[in-house]
């Protein structure tokens, strides 16, 4: 399911880093976590962040569990930042979550066969 992730955030130009051990700029910060997936992008008006957590097994307590509100990133003075959050789940396991995530977060439904399903955020 990373492979996937990964490559679709790449067809989105993002630079896709997997479960990095440490933040890979000084300008992103993070506290006991680490995402399955982090992406970089930006040009010359904006830098956007994205984490993709990607969860075979979807389990909400598990999820809460996890310290992702501890990321944080300051883009630089004269740039508009913006972080991107996503929850990729197997098709088959949405009935696992709690929708209110999507009030921070998109859903992405991966499955074998046919299309992804992307459920954007609200709000």
């Amino acid at each position: 399911m990373k492979a996937i992730v990964k490559a679709e955030l790449e067809s989105e130009d993002y630079q896709v880093m997997a479960e990095p051990a440490f933040p890979p700029a000084n300008w992103i910060h993070w506290e006991s976590y680490r995402p399955d997936l982090l992406g970089l992008r930006s040009d010359e008006t904006s830098e956007s962040l994205v984490i993709a957590e990607c969860e075979t097994h979807p389990n909400m307590r598990r999820f809460s569990a996890k310290h992702y509100g501890s990321l944080w990133f300051e883009p630089s003075v004269l740039r508009e930042g913006s972080i991107r959050r996503i929850l990729a789940v197997p098709r088959g396991k949405l009935s696992a979550l709690d929708l209110t995530l999507r009030r921070g977060w998109e859903i992405w439904v991966i499955g074998k066969t046919g299309p992804m399903l992307k459920i954007p955020t609200v709000g």
